[in-house]
């Protein structure tokens, strides 16, 4: 649709929907679908590779479809008890799944905001040197 339209907006019952370009268009999907691919990958590993890849990946899709359709604030619960739902076997119970949920969604989630407040103190620190060493030198200077 975006290669057809050549960037021109989208009007559906009055309402313009912009759209970009064919190539950003394409960015965006291979983006996206990277991100889903990591997200898949991240619970796969967490489980120690005792389901498969693509099982793990559909857990992850279908808990966002999930989240979506349920309206629950952040999904919380939703991707829970479908990766209950569709990863506990006999092999695999649901403790262990529901641990290894829980450790997906800390190191999805928490581990890039804590990584993000510490850049951000760092260059908070940063900026705040640089600002007071600019006090200190273009304080007047006794003659």
């Amino acid at each position: 649709l975006c290669a057809l339209r050549s960037g021109r907006a989208l009007t559906l019952r009055g309402h313009a929907f912009p759209l970009p370009r064919w190539p950003v268009a394409l960015w965006q999907v291979a983006v996206s679908a990277t991100n889903w691919m990591l997200m898949g990958a991240a619970l796969w590993t967490v489980l120690q590779g005792q389901v498969s890849y693509p099982a793990a990946l559909a857990t992850v899709l279908l808990g966002a479809v999930a989240g979506l359709v349920l309206r629950v604030p952040a999904g919380l619960g939703v991707l829970e008890a479908v990766g209950v739902a569709l990863l506990a076997t006999g092999s695999l119970g649901q403790e262990e799944v529901l641990a290894a949920l829980l450790a997906y969604r800390a190191l999805y989630y928490f581990v890039p905001l804590v990584l993000a407040a510490v850049a951000f103190g760092m260059a908070e620190l940063r900026w705040r040197q640089r600002s007071t060493g600019d006090d200190t030198n273009t304080s007047p200077q006794k003659t």
